[in-house]
C-alpha cells in the first residue's frame, strides 16, 4: 500500500468530531406560544403598573379577607373539586372535598370559617377537568400559551375553553341571554385570571424570583411537571387502611 492510501485509509478511518447539533427549528406553534407568553407577560406588568398608581385603599381587615375566601372555598372550590374528583374516578376523594364542605357549612358558620382544617380533616388532591381527562389517560398534547389564559397543554387548554367557560356562561345565560357580548367575555377571563396573576406576583416576590422575566422554557417545563404530578397523585392507589 502507497503512503498516499494508508493516509487516506487512516483519514476514513478516524472518527471526526462531533458537530455541535442545533436545535431544530422551532415550529410555528411554539413560535406562537412564546409571542403570545411575551404579550401575556406584558400585560401582567401593565396590570401591576396600573395598580401601582391607584389610590391607596383602605386595607380590608385580614379576617374580612380570610372569611371571604373560606366562603369561595366552601361553596364554589370544593364542590367544583369534588365533582372533578368523580369524573377522575376517585369517589372516595370526592366525598373527602364533600365532606369538609359539610363541615364548614354545618360547623364553620355557613363557610366563614375552615372548621375542617382546624380539626385535622384530610384535604383531597388538587383536580380539574383538565387532570380528571388526564387520570382517565387522555394525552395532555402540545403545550401552547393562550391570550390571558397563560400556558396550558392541548388538554387543559380544551377543558378549560370548552368545557369551564361554557359551565361559567351558561349560568350567566338567564341574565345575558344566549349570546354573551364580548365584553362579557373579555370581563369573564380578566376576572378568573387577574388573582392568577396576583398570586404569581406574590409568590414571585417572597421566593425572589420576577414572574414577569421569567424565561418561557422555564415557565414551560414547570407547568407539565407541574400537572404531570398533580395527574400522578390521582393515578396512585389509596393505601389500606392499617
Amino acid at each position: 500500500m502507497t503512503p498516499r492510501r494508508m493516509l487516506l485509509a487512516l483519514l476514513l478511518l478516524t472518527p471526526l468530531p462531533a458537530a455541535a447539533q442545533e436545535a431544530p427549528p422551532a415550529g410555528w406553534l411554539e413560535r406562537a406560544s412564546r409571542a403570545v407568553y411575551g404579550f401575556n407577560r406584558a400585560a401582567v406588568g401593565g396590570f401591576s403598573a396600573v395598580r401601582e398608581q391607584m389610590p391607596e385603599m383602605p386595607a380590608v381587615p385580614p379576617e374580612w379577607r380570610l372569611g371571604a375566601a373560606n366562603l369561595v372555598t366552601t361553596w364554589i372550590g370544593e364542590p367544583w373539586q369534588a365533582l372533578t374528583l368523580a369524573a377522575a374516578g376517585r369517589p372516595e376523594y370526592a366525598w373527602t372535598a364533600l365532606d369538609r364542605v359539610r363541615t364548614n357549612i354545618l360547623e364553620g358558620r355557613g363557610g366563614l370559617i375552615d372548621r375542617a382544617s382546624e380539626i385535622g380533616m384530610p384535604s383531597a388532591p388538587q383536580a380539574d377537568i383538565g387532570l380528571a381527562l388526564c387520570a382517565r389517560g387522555v394525552p395532555e398534547g402540545p403545550f401552547l400559551v393562550l391570550p390571558v389564559i397563560g400556558g396550558r397543554t392541548l388538554r387543559d387548554g380544551l377543558s378549560d375553553l370548552v368545557v369551564a367557560n361554557a359551565l361559567i356562561y351558561g349560568s350567566l345565560i338567564p341574565f345575558t341571554g344566549p349570546t354573551p357580548s364580548w365584553q362579557l367575555l373579555v370581563t369573564v377571563e380578566l376576572l378568573d385570571n387577574i388573582p392568577i396573576w396576583a398570586l404569581a406576583e406574590r409568590m414571585g416576590r417572597e421566593d425572589g424570583v420576577d414572574a414577569q422575566r421569567m424565561d418561557y422554557d422555564i415557565a414551560r417545563d414547570l407547568y407539565i411537571a407541574g400537572r404531570r404530578r398533580a395527574c400522578e397523585v390521582l393515578r396512585e392507589p389509596i393505601a389500606a387502611p392499617g
